[in-house]
């Protein structure tokens, strides 16, 4: 029996959420649309195989443990340089925990980047546990809004920190991980590189690696790695036993075996030639998008791109991110609200919007594309008629399908 025909009302909202993403354009630089491969890994009978890399707690996990030993062994290969890897996390916050769990104790100190500025709310936030079960210090950016390296060996050499962190989650920018290591280990700190937003484009060449400088490093795989909701850390071999105690049963029982063939997959396609044909399709339109919102008046944080992503600050326009982000919805075009360096709005209002590049890519989406998804993006924020911008962006989507 069909989906659609056991359970109608979860099958209507699956079907409207589908129909939905086929007609608009989603700009988030967090989402991407898995390819056909990754998403067919769900559909198969891999149960859970609760483990901790040597005994396992159920029966019948042969074929299960082949399939996360793949993973792993792809993993690495995707990035040169990595000593082990536990791809068992299921998201990154969970995959963070588990890294401040295996090098650090509770009351250790952390610097990170600020949230404002790029970081993310695994990385010390107040409410998050990384906030509440460690002393946190953040470094910022420069009025040029990219990172003030001096600062960070300024402050890891006052508060001699126990770990310091590179990496965000709304960060044009890149991070130059052999500076980050020089100042680790000046610092006497480790460091821990947190590349989930940006590790596609590490894997492809276009963004610096953080192997060998970090000693330990974390990514999610839903994001620019094209895979299904999940995270795998890495460690260098001194770390591996504590780094897998962490994971379980520290912080998460298991993964699905469904789950772990979804990332051997990811892995595996991270590893071809296509995957880094489109990567650069995802940095050059995201280069394109923002050198047109800058002609066209846009401030964006940082000056433009490093990266995938962008943030425009809609301040000039009269908006908030908040009504900025409504205004290009209601046009079909999926962006979110972000702040700023310095930003005087609370986070739930914010200053500005984050784009991405990562969906269009995916599509087949090119620079000619980016050039209609700015003047799309100017005429809503300037109060433009979303009902026609809308019309016109669904006859885009459906030239370029959701894979």
């Amino acid at each position: 029996m069909s989906l659609q025909e056991n359970d109608p009302a979860a099958f209507e909202l699956m079907d409207r959420e589908v129909r939905f993403r086929a007609e608009v354009l989603d700009l988030v630089p967090s989402d991407n649309h898995p390819s056909p491969a990754v998403r067919e890994a769900e559909r198969y009978p891999l149960f859970y195989s609760e483990n901790d890399g040597r005994n396992y707690y159920y029966p019948a996990c042969e074929t299960v443990a082949e399939v996360e030993k793949l993973a792993g062994e792809r993993a690495l290969r995707c990035f040169p340089g990595a000593e082990h890897v536990n791809v068992k996390p299921t998201d990154g916050t969970r995959g963070n925990e588990a890294t401040y769990r295996a090098v650090l104790e509770e009351g250790d100190t952390i610097l990170s980047l600020g949230l404002a500025e790029g970081g993310h709310l695994s990385h010390g936030l107040k409410w998050n546990y990384s906030g509440q079960l460690y002393k946190i210090v953040h470094y910022g950016l420069t009025p040029d809004g990219l990172l003030d390296m001096s600062e960070v060996r300024r402050l890891a050499l006052e508060h001699r920190p126990d770990m310091i962190i590179a990496g965000g989650s709304s960060c044009p920018f890149q991070f130059d991980f052999a500076a980050f290591g020089d100042i680790a280990r000046e610092s006497g700190a480790m460091l821990h590189a947190d590349i989930s937003h940006f590790a596609g484009l590490v894997v492809s060449g276009h963004h610096p690696s953080p192997f060998p400088h970090a000693d330990t490093v974390m990514t999610t795989l839903q994001k620019t790695l094209r895979g299904l909701k999940g995270a795998v850390v890495f460690s260098r071999e001194l770390h591996k036993a504590a780094l897998n105690r962490a994971v379980f049963p520290g912080v998460m029982a298991h993964a699905t075996g469904a789950q772990l063939l979804a990332k051997a997959i990811c892995f595996g396609e991270a590893e071809q030639p296509a995957f880094k044909e489109m990567v650069g399709r995802v940095v050059g339109n995201a280069k394109r998008l923002a050198a047109v919102l800058i002609d066209r008046g846009y401030e964006l944080v940082a000056g433009g791109t490093d990266t995938h992503l962008m943030i425009v600050d809609v301040r000039s326009r009269g908006l908030t991110g908040k009504e900025a982000e409504a205004r290009l919805q209601a046009g079909g075009l999926l962006a979110n609200k972000q702040l700023v360096p310095n930003d005087p709005e609370k986070p739930t209002v914010c200053s500005g919007i984050r784009l991405g590049t990562p969906c269009s890519a995916a599509r087949g989406m090119g620079e000619t594309e980016m050039d209609r998804v700015a003047g799309w993006i100017d005429a809503l924020l300037k109060g433009g008629d979303a009902d026609l911008v809308r019309a016109e962006v669904a006859d885009l989507a459906r030239e370029f399908p959701v894979p």
